[in-house]
């Protein structure tokens, strides 16, 4: 089933270019979004409700620094061979033949969704919907199998519910992180404002 859904996705690449350079912008686009949406979280919210966008941000970074801490663990012990080792594929993008299971792109776009939607943020919808968007794209680009990303998305619900449930618990980490920051941007006008 697994490699029955992943070829009928995969099978669509390679026939209109159109949505091919779609997919791949979307997959190559990630890191850029998600650096651009942090910095909209801590910049852009009026002030009274700056302080909770800042802590979803840090919430976010937390739970993203967990799903790939045990992404790694699970790379260090289990190897699946990437889509396009095993079987002839659409291959639109270049990648390394590491370990296919659990998909990196999938920890790093589903830490914000469900970290989102855990804190109740209006921006929860939005970001779901991309994070799947990315989860696609993965597959169509023939670098991942879609139990790589349902186990992203399953490993960073896990990692995200984690972190809200203890954030008490790392609130003295928080406060050292505001207060650097603080420190950083204290005589930088247009930051220091964002500042506790």
């Amino acid at each position: 089933m697994n490699y029955g859904i992943f070829q009928w996705i995969n099978d669509l690449a390679g026939r209109y270019p159109f949505l091919d350079k779609a997919m791949i912008f979307i997959t190559d686009s990630v890191p850029y979004v998600v650096i651009l949406f942090m910095l909209f979280l801590w910049f852009t919210a009026n002030k009274e409700k700056r302080m909770e966008k800042q802590y979803t941000a840090i919430y976010i970074v937390f739970t993203v620094l967990l799903g790939l801490g045990l992404n790694a663990l699970i790379h260090a012990v289990y190897y699946h061979p990437r889509p396009f080792i095993t079987y002839d594929v659409h291959q639109l993008v270049p990648h390394a033949d590491d370990s296919s299971f659990v998909s990196d792109h999938s920890v790093l776009v589903f830490s914000l969704a469900w970290t989102l939607f855990l804190r109740k943020d209006s921006w929860k919808y939005p970001v779901l919907i991309w994070a799947i968007l990315v989860g696609i794209s993965r597959i169509f680009v023939g670098v991942h199998y879609p139990a790589d990303v349902i186990g992203g998305a399953l490993l960073t619900l896990g990692a995200s519910f984690v972190i809200i449930k203890f954030s008490n618990k790392l609130e003295p980490v928080v406060k050292v992180l505001f207060n650097i920051y603080n420190k950083l941007t204290k005589h930088i006008p247009i930051l220091a404002k964002y500042s506790h």
